[in-house]
């Protein structure tokens, strides 16, 4: 305070074009000195308070729509898992694309997971196994978009056109829709260009765009489009849909505890028995979830032994 008047006295003892300026700031500085100083604001952060003892595990789900709405949707069910198993907590992670979450499965960095039937049935080598999935097996399937305007009217009439799809690993957008193509007079490597594009969304909005004269996506994508893109999908249809495979899966890392994965597992299929839980399946597009195995999806394997003879051509 004492250096604060010291200067005041050579501000006014000296001639200044902004001296007024100067000793009014100085003055207001005075004012303030006998003042408390304020509390400093409080901080906001995104960690977890260290007096937070639960422990907390990771569930991943693969790219079923972009990672904004698939917090949208899940998060209530970590929420549900989290206060029905005290002392755990339930942090979903979700990926920009199937390479993303197919890097992360590979390096284990999830204790639980709802993978696609392809990753689930290949996350065996990579420490994890099969402890349920998703019912209404009929719902997985490939379908193909186009504009209601498209001249295409069957496979063949593909030839030299562009096909979008999520990804190369998108079992029920991608490797199902080639396989179909294949066998109804497509030579996929050869006769079309194919274009992944990272999500569902994307694909079918490729096709929306014009920039690929048709998307594969799979049935839950294309509702939920209809459902939040209402203008679009009026001028969108579904032109072919290939044969049925088996539902996405739940999967849990093999060095999680048994029972908390088998207390996981029952909470999961017990969720079409409450009201609670029938709200919570709406929200990610399920109507349920039934107990199951690896053996459950020695079919996918079958799948993959044809797709890779007929499509990649493998012998």
């Amino acid at each position: 305070m004492l250096s604060t008047l010291l200067t005041l006295k050579r501000c006014l003892s000296r001639p200044c074009a902004n001296r007024r300026a100067v000793c009014l700031m100085l003055l207001a500085g005075l004012v303030g000195c006998g003042r408390e100083e304020a509390a400093p604001a409080p901080q906001y952060t995104h960690q977890a308070p260290v007096s937070d003892q639960s422990t907390h595990y990771v569930f991943a789900v693969h790219p079923l729509q972009n990672p904004q709405l698939l917090h949208r949707k899940f998060e209530p069910l970590m929420a549900y898992l989290t206060e029905q198993l005290p002392g755990t907590s339930f942090d979903l992670e979700t990926s920009n694309d199937y390479a993303d979450y197919e890097r992360k499965l590979r390096a284990g960095t999830s204790h639980f997971s709802l993978p696609n039937p392809y990753h689930a049935a290949l996350s065996r080598d990579w420490g994890y196994h099969v402890v349920a999935k998703m019912d209404n097996d009929e719902l997985f399937r490939g379908v193909f978009i186009v504009r209601k305007d498209s001249p295409i009217k069957t496979p063949k009439d593909l030839r030299g056109k562009v096909v979008a799809y999520p990804a190369p690993t998108a079992l029920a957008a991608a490797m199902m829709p080639q396989l179909y193509l294949q066998k109804n007079g497509i030579d996929v490597a050869t006769d079309i260009t194919n274009k992944y594009v990272g999500t569902h969304n994307s694909s079918i909005m490729n096709a929306y765009l014009k920039q690929s004269d048709i998307s594969a996506t799979w049935p839950v994508a294309w509702h939920a489009f209809e459902q939040s893109n209402p203008v679009e999908a009026a001028q969108l249809k579904v032109l072919w849909q290939t044969p049925t495979l088996i539902q996405n899966a739940i999967i849990v890392r093999n060095d999680v505890p048994p029972e908390l994965a088998a207390r996981v597992t029952r909470l999961l299929a017990g969720l079409q028995n409450t009201h609670q839980g029938q709200q919570l399946l709406r929200g990610i597009d399920t109507t349920g979830f039934v107990i199951a195995n690896d053996a459950d999806f020695d079919v996918v394997r079958k799948f993959l032994d044809e797709f890779n003879q007929l499509v990649k051509k493998e012998k």
